[in-house]
């Protein structure tokens, strides 16, 4: 987990390139839950990617963001 998606798909990027083609991973933005049950909430789905089973290579699929709210 990381506040930086960047530094996330960097990871998934990193975590991907050691595992077995075939494998997935999601990156998603989540922001803290403020009801009555802990958690985490999902805001949006950042990303998408496996490592092909073909080349090894890790492939990203394209995942439009919605632009994030600013606090005021």
């Amino acid at each position: 987990m990381t506040d930086d998606p960047v530094r996330a798909i960097d990871h998934v990027n990193t975590a991907l390139a050691s595992s077995p083609p075939g494998t997935c991973a999601v990156v998603k933005r989540v922001q803290l839950s403020i009801g009555l049950v802990p958690g985490y909430l999902l805001v949006a789905e950042v990303g998408r990617a496996r490592r092909d089973q073909v080349t090894g290579h890790v492939v990203w699929e394209v995942v439009q963001v919605p632009p994030m709210r600013l606090r005021r």
